[in-house]
């Protein structure tokens, strides 16, 4: 009865279409990042995929925040170290001239190492590396972070190939049949397949050809992931 209603008044559609017109595409999209996190985050629970949680481009860390509550939330058998790799008040910074791209400029995406550090202060599991990943993943220490656990989930918003190619690199040793990759901005540089996140994925595999994934969910607005499936 509601139903036929509503084809037949016009105005009830319009208000309906006004409304999500009227929602700006970046809350969108960053409402499908929370949902997918929330999603890699069952699967594992459910698949009993051990291991931690790794974020590069955390900016003021709210999708780190999200991986943290849903972790809570879901009531998960499993231990998890949540780690958040981001330049925090260095800003956006190119490391390779084919990263280039029109919107991404060096400076932006600015935070608050210090408030990003109190958001997260009841949660002793969190840890914040700061830094470019071209420095903070090469180091010898860097292993140390992680030490001897596994790989459960990886997102990589950092927009770029190369950055997203040394955050691939640096979990590599400890990625696992299971393990969830979610990638930002996968259609990024007009869809091209050997640019952006998408062509980071693509260059490691070529790489590291034993390592196969399968798709695994969409999200937002040309968000995408994957789900490893041997290595």
């Amino acid at each position: 009865m509601l139903f036929e209603l509503a084809k037949k008044l016009s105005f009830i559609q319009n208000i309906v279409v006004d409304m999500q017109t009227s929602l700006h595409p970046s809350i969108m999209h960053n409402l499908g990042k929370i949902e997918m996190i929330k999603k890699a985050m069952w699967h594992c629970e459910l698949e009993g995929i051990t291991g931690d949680y790794f974020e590069f481009g955390i900016y003021e860390g709210t999708s780190l925040y999200a991986a943290v509550k849903a972790h809570k939330k879901i009531n998960s058998a499993y231990k998890r170290n949540f780690y958040g790799f981001d330049s925090f008040d260095e800003g956006f910074k190119y490391f390779d001239t084919k990263d280039k791209h029109p919107y991404f400029k060096e400076g932006d995406f600015v935070s608050s190492y210090e408030k990003v550090l109190r958001r997260f202060r009841k949660f002793p599991h969190v840890k914040l590396i700061k830094g470019y990943f071209e420095e903070t993943t090469t180091t010898p220490e860097a292993k140390n972070i992680y030490g001897d656990n596994k790989c459960a989930i990886i997102f990589i918003d950092c927009d770029l190939m190369h950055p997203a190619g040394v955050a691939l690199e640096y979990v590599y040793p400890i990625l696992q049949p299971g393990s969830i990759i979610i990638l930002d901005d996968y259609f990024a540089y007009k869809g091209a397949e050997d640019l952006g996140t998408s062509g980071a994925l693509r260059a490691f595999q070529e790489k590291h050809p034993t390592v196969k994934v399968r798709e695994f969910s969409d999200y937002g607005y040309g968000g995408k992931s994957f789900v490893v499936t041997s290595l």
